[in-house]
């Protein structure tokens, strides 16, 4: 029996098929395959955007999970079936393809919009679990959370920038528990855009904003010192300051 009309195939085989005869075999078998052959399938070095196609037209096949997710993830899914089946996944596996480099840009964008769409329904766990390894549509929204340990996550992932927290460390938003966590952090403290936004923001805590002071050039200070939403207390340790130099 050839490889393109046998009716099954025991997975490691399925994976060792050449590029032909898995196209072939696929054609001949796609309404009778089992979900992990299905997956070895996928899996097979030489699969193709043609056989990826057949798979996710098949409603049975898409029906198995692990089917969805593994075509969602593979280049070679046509975007618009690997878009379609964004919306039938997981958290956990929305968050991890987000900040997968190897998933085609807009499928990122598919599953990045499910994750802000479905945002506000997060417990905290999962709102924690998700700032230390979420893309940078994500960390937008969960700079604000209300939540100090949503901010405390955030602060250790790794496509979080400098840029986020500037932005943050300038709003009227920012909460002072997590303004506090921003000043005392060891990587981004010492970042002076940082220093400085904190001391200009109104609503950083005072003591925070006037133990940056002195990490400030002069003509910033000055600068801070002219605002008229700087406090009198800024002011005048930022005179005191003044007079030491």
């Amino acid at each position: 029996m050839s490889v393109a009309t046998m009716p099954s195939g025991p997975p490691r085989r399925l994976k060792e098929l050449s590029r032909d005869e898995l196209t072939d075999f696929v054609v001949a078998n796609v309404k009778h395959l089992l979900e992990e052959e299905a997956l070895a399938i996928l899996d097979n070095p030489f699969v193709t955007t043609k056989v990826c196609q057949l798979i996710g037209q098949n409603q049975r096949l898409t029906g198995f999970y692990s089917v969805r997710l593994k075509l969602v993830a593979l280049r070679q899914t046509p975007q618009a079936h690997a878009t379609k089946l964004v919306f039938y996944l997981f958290w956990p596996d929305l968050v991890r393809l987000s900040v997968d480099v190897t998933v085609p840009a807009a499928v990122r964008r598919a599953v990045d919009t499910q994750l802000l769409l479905r945002v506000e329904k997060l417990t905290l766990g999962e709102r924690i679990a998700s700032a230390r390894r979420c893309s940078q549509a994500l960390i937008k929204v969960l700079l604000f959370d209300p939540d100090p340990k949503v901010f405390a996550a955030l602060l250790v992932n790794q496509l979080l920038r400098e840029d986020d927290l500037v932005h943050f460390a300038s709003s009227p938003d920012a909460q002072p528990e997590q303004i506090r966590l921003l000043a005392d952090d060891r990587k981004w403290s010492h970042r002076y855009a940082i220093r400085k936004a904190l001391v200009m923001n109104p609503v950083t805590p005072r003591s925070v904003a006037a133990a940056q002071l002195r990490y400030l050039r002069a003509a910033d200070r000055r600068m801070i010192h002219g605002r008229p939403d700087t406090s009198v207390y800024l002011r005048r340790c930022i005179e005191g300051l003044e007079e030491k130099d």
